[in-house]
């Protein structure tokens, strides 16, 4: 069994970025089964970064699976 897995990081998102990414993602099935965020997903680390990710990744028809990287850290508060 083959798995398409669609990787992307450092995309360094923030509030001015919200719904860059959004169209790309919407044709995922068609060429993957899974989607990689490997990392540097915000400028900053901040919960309203973050926030701006999940919603570009929100409801997508393939499962996402995030890696944090040390730009998700800086603000020191990647559980959130």
């Amino acid at each position: 069994m083959t798995i398409r897995v669609a990787a992307v990081g450092d995309i360094h998102m923030g509030p001015d970025s919200e719904g860059l990414l959004r169209p790309a993602f919407e044709t995922l099935p068609e060429c993957a089964d899974l989607l990689l965020l490997a990392g540097d997903l915000t400028r900053h680390g901040t919960p309203d970064e973050a926030r701006v990710v999940a919603r570009e990744v929100r409801d997508l028809s393939v499962p996402v699976v995030a890696v944090l990287g040390n730009h998700d850290h800086h603000d020191e508060r990647p559980e959130e």
